[in-house]
């Protein structure tokens, strides 16, 4: 019988852990509503982080150029160049046209 009653009680204890939590939760989302950022202020944080990890990973890239390490061909070198290159004339286009991809066209 003890072992009801002890059960019991850690089932009551484990409801009343539930209930507090979710509490917490309500809490939370109704302060997230109340200090909601500005699109300029998400923009520069969002910024801030992505940036700063696009030039770490340039630079390790760049790192691939040493040839005491590694070996390449300039095909490979040129191919990589490119890529990189064609990321970022698409990245300025974004910007220039306020975020929207120009369709492709076709020319002959």
């Amino acid at each position: 019988m003890t072992t009801h009653k002890n059960t019991a009680k850690t089932t009551a204890k484990t409801v009343d852990k539930k209930n507090a939590k979710g509490d917490k939760t309500m809490a939370n989302k109704n302060t997230d509503k109340k200090s909601k950022k500005s699109d300029s202020e998400k923009f520069a944080e969002l910024a801030n982080i992505r940036v700063p990890k696009a030039l770490r990973v340039l630079k390790s890239i760049s790192s691939l150029a040493n040839d005491d390490k590694y070996e390449y061909t300039d095909a490979q070198s040129t191919a990589i160049i490119s890529a990189l290159k064609s990321a970022v004339d698409d990245l300025s286009e974004c910007f220039k046209n306020g975020g929207k991809k120009d369709e492709e066209t076709f020319r002959i």
